[in-house]
């Protein structure tokens, strides 16, 4: 049977010279696909078509996204005909989400990753308030993202931070559960979405909630 993949079970594949398939049609393939991919699109994967990948590698195939049952079904076909197959079935969307880059006719299109800044303040929960109204002074935000192991777990605002003793823990004063964007983002969805809530910075993250940086609206209208 063909087993399931994540984003790292990828790259260990591509390290050990896995091949990667999209089995989505070919115009989608065209658009945007994995760098290296080929196309293998699903409605032509006969014992033929599949004669063409090299049997003595691995196969990666994706399609999509989560919801997208190509890739199961093509990495089901694959095992069927012998190959040691493989279905990355969180698919093209979560490789974009993690600012991955891409190959094809709209590889060089501008995403919210293109604007992306890696100047914010950082701190963690333990912090105290005394040194995270420090680290905001001197960044070009009024705010500090309290991090665990990369993860985003809140937002400090230089208002909160007001009249408070100095020594009182970041995990008191954070706001819990602060919006976060993912890479991918269209500029202009993006400049939408802070428009309609009144942010002018948003928060990129992977699917994993690591921090990869914060975008201004002020940029995305340049």
């Amino acid at each position: 049977m063909a087993q399931t993949v994540d984003i790292q079970g990828v790259d260990e594949l591509l390290a050990r010279g896995a091949q990667l398939v999209e089995v989505l049609p070919r115009e989608e393939y065209d658009e945007l696909h994995l760098p290296g991919a080929t196309n293998l699109p699903l409605k032509e994967l006969d014992s033929e078509r599949a004669g063409q990948l090299d049997r003595e590698r691995p196969v990666i195939v994706y399609c999509w996204d989560a919801l997208c049952d190509m890739s199961p079904r093509a990495a089901t076909r694959l095992a069927e005909l012998g190959f040691e197959a493989y279905d990355y079935d969180l698919s093209k969307v979560d490789w974009m989400a993690h600012g991955r880059p891409m190959e094809g006719e709209a590889a060089d299109r501008p995403t919210a990753l293109t604007y992306v800044r890696h100047d914010v303040a950082t701190c963690r929960i333990d912090d105290h308030a005394e040194d995270v109204r420090r680290q905001i002074e001197s960044s070009p935000y009024g705010f500090a993202l309290a991090l665990a192991d990369g993860v985003v777990l809140g937002r400090v605002r230089r208002s909160r931070l007001e009249g408070v003793p100095g020594d009182t823990c970041v995990e008191r004063l954070m706001e819990l559960g602060p919006s976060t964007t993912r890479p991918h983002t269209d500029p202009d969805e993006l400049a939408g979405k802070l428009r309609r809530s009144g942010s002018s910075t948003a928060i990129l993250t992977t699917p994993e909630a690591v921090l990869i940086g914060v975008v201004r609206t002020a940029d995305l209208h340049r």
